[in-house]
C-alpha cells in the first residue's frame, strides 16, 4: 500500500473491499530458503522480515487492527531468525504424492 499503485490482492478476484490488501500466506516450512520475502518480493532476509513486523508494518488503511510494533530487542530478533531457520529439515523432500487415490 505504500506504492503509487499498491497490489490490492484478492480484492482484484473478489472485489469486496475487506479482501484488499489480503494475500494468501504461504507455509513456513523451509523459510529460510525462499527468498524473496513478502508478496512483492521486497526483502531478501528474514531479519528484514522481521524489522518490518517489529516496527508494526507500514500504515495503511487495509492495515489489520491488531498489527502494531512490537519493540523487540536485539536478542528477540535473533532468537526469531533462529526459529524461522528451524523450520527446515531434511528428508520430506524424497516424498512423492500416491500415484492414484482411494476410490
Amino acid at each position: 500500500m505504500d506504492k503509487s499503485k499498491p497490489d490490492l490482492g484478492r480484492f482484484v478476484v473478489s472485489l469486496r473491499d475487506e479482501d484488499k490488501g489480503a494475500f494468501k500466506t504461504p507455509t513456513l516450512r523451509e523459510v529460510e530458503h525462499t527468498t524473496p520475502y513478502m508478496h512483492d518480493g521486497r526483502f531478501q532476509t528474514l531479519e528484514e522480515v522481521i524489522e518490518h513486523y517489529d516496527k508494526g508494518g507500514i500504515p495503511n488503511p487495509q492495515l489489520d487492527r491488531r498489527l502494531k510494533p512490537l519493540h523487540l530487542s536485539a536478542r528477540d530478533k535473533a532468537d526469531l531468525v533462529a526459529f524461522l531457520k528451524s523450520l527446515s529439515g531434511e528428508g520430506w523432500q524424497q516424498v512423492k504424492a500416491p500415484g492414484e487415490f482411494p476410490r
